[in-house]
């Protein structure tokens, strides 16, 4: 008896071994757990589960198969808006071995409703603005301008609430203003195509596992924010934009030191719509945002980070020009600042913890690059931090960072190559 009760635990053993070959075979290192000697089962928790290579190719196949037998051989495991029914609330109620549960608050269950109040706010700060910066940005901005006005305010100059809240359900306003090369589902494209176009994303969601912790991998969810139509995997919605706004705020995340006995300042210079602020300041809850961009691009910014964060502080130029000579005295009353350029001139010297800039420098004209060079070293505290991922080349729309005027100023701590763009993700520690 002695010997069959030895035997069986050798091959209760020898069922774990098998089992953690399969897993090696199939998951990246982080998704490879230790087994119990006795009770060797797989992980059973999907969303902390990311494929590799291998793994990605027979998750591909699984679900062109579910597609084209429609759900009779395999099931597919990936839902799209605008062709699925999705009901958060529902699939949140409780736990299961597929979510991530408690859920993410990345994970919205419910929509937004912005009261009239904020959307007021907007339209003032905006033509407060307007007229300020007479420094030439580029031709091209000349063009998003323009456009900029006749998308989303009428001829009272009144934003048009209905454009706001739709800039990016409908593909045609954004990438028309930004000539944006994300990948969007389009309805008209149909659902075959599309759901072929979100297994491409959910293989890529896989394989920024290769430098992403799981647990922030499980917790990103993009925002209905803009009426964004995206796909639903393992309960999160998932874009490619959120994937690229992923790389800056893991980059930032990782390798910057923020204290935690004070209040830590950032400042992002070009911040789009913020989609990395968004993702960051779950992260870094200790920090105000001061977040720069041109007044047209701001109006989604206000939108989109008030939609995110409704309960926050968030001032826009009208609330904060009064205090424009004392500005330092009310930036840490907020948790977000967003403001067209010229604020730069009033933020004090060696007041700034971190600077991000995010593929917009290396687009300017050589006067706006120059002015922002200079005023991120001013700004920035000894041994703070600068933030860049922008292209090294020079082209027709600026110039590349391997011709800026800044090489004497820092000490290189990060170098890293893994966005969509190919530029280098840049972080360095001001000397």
């Amino acid at each position: 008896m002695i010997y069959l009760k030895w035997l069986k635990q050798r091959l209760i053993l020898f069922r774990r071994v098998v089992i953690s070959s399969f897993d090696s075979l199939i998951y990246q290192k982080q998704s490879q757990f230790l087994l119990h000697r006795t009770n060797a089962h797989r992980c059973p928790y999907k969303f902390i589960l990311f494929y590799n290579g291998f793994g990605r190719l027979l998750f591909m196949f699984k679900e062109f198969i579910a597609l084209i037998s429609n759900n009779k051989i395999f099931k597919k495991s990936i839902l799209i808006d605008g062709f699925d029914k999705i009901d958060y609330k529902q699939m949140y109620l409780k736990g299961n071995n597929n979510i991530l549960y408690p859920k993410s608050p990345m994970a919205q269950i419910d929509e937004v409703e912005i009261e009239d109040s904020f959307y007021k706010k907007i339209t003032n700060s905006f033509l407060l603005a307007y007229n300020h910066d007479s420094k030439d940005i580029s031709s091209e901005w000349d063009r998003i301008s323009k456009e900029f006005r006749e998308l989303f305010f009428d001829k009272h100059n009144q934003i048009i609430k209905k454009s706001l809240e739709n800039f990016r359900g409908d593909p045609a306003i954004y990438t028309k203003i930004f000539n944006n090369q994300y990948s969007y589902i389009e309805i008209k494209d149909g659902y075959k195509k599309s759901y072929l176009d979100a297994i491409d994303l959910v293989m890529e969601y896989h394989r920024f596992a290769s430098k992403i912790d799981k647990e922030i991998l499980a917790s990103i969810s993009e925002s209905m924010a803009g009426n964004y139509k995206s796909i639903t995997y393992r309960g999160n919605r998932l874009s490619e934009q959120l994937l690229q706004n992923l790389v800056v705020a893991n980059d930032i995340i990782k390798h910057v030191p923020f204290s935690s006995n004070r209040r830590n300042i950032i400042l992002d210079i070009g911040v789009g719509f913020g989609g990395s602020s968004r993702i960051l300041h779950y992260y870094t809850p200790n920090t105000t945002q001061i977040l720069i961009d041109l007044p047209e691009t701001l109006l989604l910014t206000a939108y989109f980070l008030k939609y995110n964060f409704p309960n926050k502080k968030i001032a826009l130029l009208e609330d904060i020009y009064p205090y424009l000579d004392d500005l330092e005295s009310v930036i840490e009353d907020y948790d977000f600042i967003i403001v067209p350029p010229f604020i730069l001139d009033y933020i004090q010297d060696k007041s700034i913890d971190l600077v991000i800039n995010a593929s917009s420098l290396a687009f300017m004209s050589k006067e706006y690059l120059d002015y922002y060079l200079k005023e991120t070293k001013r700004v920035l505290k000894s041994r703070a931090y600068f933030y860049s991922l922008n292209t090294t080349e020079d082209s027709q729309w600026g110039i590349g960072s391997n011709n800026w005027n800044y090489q004497t100023d820092y000490l290189t701590i990060m170098y890293n190559y893994d966005n969509r763009f190919s530029y280098p993700q840049w972080l360095g520690r001001k000397i």
